[in-house]
């Protein structure tokens, strides 16, 4: 395939070089497993993770259905010039997702959605990331999910960051929001400090099952971003000050305002999103 160039404009330089200079910052005082922020997925590193990508998304995505069955070995084997080995491994690791039940005589067939590991982060990359064009149905309905799951989550765990916080973990939730104040006006940097803000306030609440949580749902977070923090301007305006609240309480050790500045914030996120959706 020939090489293509694209040549960038001084302002789409200047926003990237940006959005690298806050990372970097917050690379620097945030464990990076943790913070979210590399959301690309890594390279694939053989044909068996490749396969597993190209059924685990067409499943995902609805391509294949529940209660589908799988063409025969022969002939995905013919489909996807792989081995045999790979294709059984392939196979193996969606059985282990939920995604799969593969029986003799019977053949392979694809799960109920209940059966799924939505919590699963891989599982979770398919739905939507990946330059995935989602059906507006599809993913109003992901977002609401989301913003159940937070509402639930976030407000207590803010209380709860208040109450606990190390000075280290103050210190991670201050870098991310100043790296949201010198996003200026470059979105993705402001997302990405934005995401950073939210799972460190997670890790302040020093409870270990709220982590697993935020991680497995960062890519629907991010997903849910690209819709609410579209516009810059309103970014520095409206949720940069209702960030900085949340951050002011937990400083303070404040549990209640902590909780209703968080749930100040949700309602202004849940306020775009519905205006976005118009």
């Amino acid at each position: 395939m020939p090489c293509r160039h694209v040549q960038m404009t001084s302002r789409q330089l200047l926003d990237s070089e940006t959005s690298r200079q806050i990372r970097r910052q917050l690379f620097g005082v945030i464990n990076m497993d943790s913070a979210g922020l590399s959301l690309s997925r890594p390279l694939k590193r053989n044909l068996r993770e490749q396969l597993v990508d190209m059924l685990g998304g067409d499943i995902i995505r609805g391509r294949l259905q529940p209660g589908d069955l799988l063409p025969s070995e022969e002939v995905l084997l013919g489909r996807y010039r792989v081995s045999r080995t790979v294709l059984r491994e392939a196979l193996n690791v969606l059985s282990g997702k939920g995604l799969l039940d593969a029986r003799p005589k019977r053949g392979t067939v694809v799960r109920p959605r209940s059966e799924w590991s939505q919590l699963d982060p891989v599982v979770l990359g398919w739905r939507g990331s990946d330059g995935t064009v989602r059906q507006s149905k599809d993913l109003g309905r992901s977002l609401d999910h989301l913003m159940e799951v937070r509402r639930i989550i976030e407000p207590a765990a803010a209380a709860l960051a208040a109450q606990r916080r190390t000075a280290k973990e103050l210190a991670r939730i201050s870098a991310a929001y100043k790296a949201m104040e010198q996003a200026g006006g470059v979105v993705q940097a402001f997302m990405d400090a934005d995401l950073a803000f939210h799972v460190a306030c997670l890790e302040a609440a020093q409870n270990d099952f709220l982590l697993p949580i935020a991680h497995a749902i960062r890519t629907e977070l991010m997903t849910s971003m690209r819709v609410t923090n579209r516009d810059p301007e309103e970014n520095q305006k409206v949720s940069l000050p209702l960030h900085r609240a949340i951050r002011d309480a937990i400083a303070a050790r404040d549990p209640e305002a902590a909780r209703l500045a968080m749930q100040r914030h949700l309602d202004d996120t849940e306020r775009r999103r519905r205006r976005a959706a118009k």
